[in-house]
């Protein structure tokens, strides 16, 4: 384990507008908390924007946000609607004009094959494909989008949240372990790698190709090597990933043994930190960890 460590680290002390994604509930609403609560003398430090799927409860998430005090706004996202993210990301630069963080915390997960009985089975190759595109390319076109917007802060920071689900030991192939964690791939080669993954899994041999049998895995193994390649492709920004723990959520119908307030406290402080400067390191509870 690396000795980096958040916890001795500093609030900033300026008005700031921070996106977070997936924030009507669970880490995400827990995290927009923490942020939104952030204070500069008597005033709020951060403008939090939600960006949530689902437009009815993200409106009631922001609402209750304002009743405690916090500056919240809200956008439509759904990270399987390019057009959702073009007018969010429009509407961010009309309204703001810039963007100093993006948590970007919205993802699905086929814990079970009928997700605790919500929902019909759902086989595992339409799974791979919803995941992976929603998870990983959702979150990279979003970010994509956002990118200018961040480049107009004097400190823009990118934190993506990951899982341990996401480490490179669950990649049964050594050759693609290496491939993914490559100081020299990019992300036109992680985008091929993750369609690669798709498209075996449509085929029924992603086992055979060196592939596990996990789309939420795998695309949060692509979330964790984007972070890296955004990382050395933004030199000036602070683009981290975190592994928020096990925590008790909707998405695994409530089964978590770790608080979500406890999996927001990392994303919270790399969010919020004045100094010192931190980028590419994948942390878990306010240590950078091995991937």
């Amino acid at each position: 384990m690396s000795s980096s460590t958040l916890s001795n680290a500093l609030s900033t002390s300026a008005k700031r507008i921070a996106l977070v994604t997936g924030s009507n509930k669970g880490i995400g609403l827990e995290i927009a908390k923490k942020i939104g609560a952030e204070k500069t003398d008597d005033e709020n430090a951060f403008l939090c924007i939600l960006g949530c799927r689902n437009k009815e409860l993200g409106l009631q998430a922001a609402e209750q946000l304002k009743s405690e005090g916090m500056d919240v706004d809200f956008v439509r996202i759904d990270l399987e609607d390019v057009d959702s993210i073009e007018s969010a990301t429009k509407y961010i630069k009309e309204k703001y004009g810039c963007c100093d963080v993006l948590v970007n915390n919205a993802a699905v997960c086929f814990n079970d094959p009928t997700l605790y009985g919500k929902v019909p089975h759902t086989p595992f190759d339409e799974q791979a494909d919803i995941t992976v595109r929603t998870n990983f390319f959702g979150t990279l076109s979003l970010t994509k989008k956002m990118l200018p917007l961040l480049e107009k802060s004097d400190s823009p920071r990118i934190i993506n949240i990951a899982s341990s689900a996401g480490r490179l030991a669950i990649l049964p192939s050594q050759q693609r372990r290496e491939a993914f964690s490559s100081d020299t791939v990019t992300m036109e080669n992680l985008e091929e790698f993750m369609m690669d993954f798709i498209e075996a899994a449509k085929e029924g041999n992603h086992s055979e190709k060196g592939w596990p049998n996990t789309g939420y895995g795998v695309s949060k193994v692509g979330i964790i090597s984007m972070t890296k390649i955004l990382a050395r492709e933004n030199p000036r920004f602070m683009v981290n990933s975190v592994d928020p723990g096990y925590c008790a959520t909707d998405q695994n119908n409530n089964q978590g043994f770790i608080p979500v307030g406890r999996g927001a406290i990392t994303p919270h402080l790399l969010a919020t930190i004045k100094e010192p400067f931190f980028s590419g390191a994948h942390w878990y509870e306010e240590q950078e960890i091995e991937w």
